[in-house]
């Protein structure tokens, strides 16, 4: 099984989960969203299309993803209203700031407070710079790493933090895990090992029994794995899947990377034993000397995951 993805392997045609993907490397060859928000062309974005109720005092901000892939807004931002002020969980593309604020006046006049980001990719870290200085930033420690590099691909987003902007690198990390507030505003933050990147924060309010999983479950089908940019691993995601499944409890509801609407925690298991399933099958066909391409031909995806995204060209991207 090979270690490395050699290009953004993604199905464009049935999926709009994996057209995210494709726009991921749209930024690679060089529209970049960055540069758009940066000559202060923000109202040429698509808008948030709206902040929606999760749970008492949670609120989900959507990527806004359709099959325009226009109307893309980055990944899915979660909004915790504490006793002292609001937390955010990712921060969308680059130029939502301002579109971020205005939403959550919606629901509260509290003041953010923190920045939890789930990893350090543009279209989840691309508007940390846009609040104010006083926002504290908290992420895993790779993902520190990961935005205080001096070169990096457009992907993994250190570009944003040069600079005058090094004052918005996070100022809190951890390694494992990490409890933030107390009481109902407790959040709780896991890394379980290397998956989508080497640094994938799972966010838990435990009050409301809800989990934002960031990319380590983006949506229903192959996730993409940044082995170059941000130290992923096709290899170690499915233990990592599998660590996060018996080491959180207590967890109802999940808010995913990209997916419009929270789902159940049985479809974050469902995508665990998708992985590992997908990824068994790609060990056995190594085992047997066949070559990747004649594994994923001869894949065949059970019914229990229908609607998954799981076609050879997807498969490919794990062997």
């Amino acid at each position: 099984m090979q270690r490395h993805i050699g290009s953004l392997r993604s199905s464009t045609r049935n999926h709009p989960r994996r057209r995210a993907v494709w726009l991921v490397g749209l930024v690679t060859a060089g529209m970049a969203v960055t540069a758009v928000a940066n000559e202060g062309l923000q109202d040429s974005l698509p808008p948030i299309t709206g902040i929606h109720e999760v749970a008492d005092n949670l609120y989900l901000l959507a990527n806004s993803e359709t099959e325009d892939q226009s109307a893309w807004t980055g990944g899915n931002t979660a909004v915790w209203i504490t006793n002292d002020g609001v937390v955010l969980v990712d921060t969308k593309l680059a130029g939502y700031g301002q579109a971020i604020l205005e939403r959550v006046r919606e629901v509260t006049d509290k003041p953010v407070t923190t920045i939890i980001n789930t990893h350090t990719h543009f279209d989840h870290a691309g508007s940390n710079t846009e609040f104010p200085d006083s926002v504290s930033i908290v992420t895993h420690e790779n993902t520190a790493t990961q935005m205080a590099r001096a070169e990096c691909s457009p992907v993994t987003g250190c570009d944003a933090f040069k600079g005058e902007n090094r004052r918005y690198l996070p100022d809190q990390t951890y390694a494992d895990r990490l409890s933030l507030f107390s009481g109902r505003d407790r959040v709780d933050l896991y890394h379980f090992g290397r998956g989508h990147t080497n640094g994938d924060t799972l966010v838990v309010f435990p009050a409301v029994g809800t989990m934002h999983t960031g990319d380590l479950f983006p949506w229903r089908g192959l996730p993409f794995v940044d082995v170059e940019g941000s130290g992923g691993s096709a290899v170690d995601y499915g233990a990592t899947l599998n660590k996060a499944v018996a080491g959180i409890s207590g967890v109802e509801t999940v808010i995913t990377g990209h997916i419009d609407t929270p789902v159940a925690w049985s479809d974050f298991e469902e995508f665990a034993d998708f992985y590992n399933h997908l990824a068994d099958a790609a060990r056995e066909g190594l085992y047997a000397g066949r070559s990747a391409e004649e594994t994923a031909a001869d894949y065949t995806l059970p019914d229990r995951f229908r609607g998954y995204d799981a076609e050879p060209e997807t498969v490919l991207s794990i062997m």
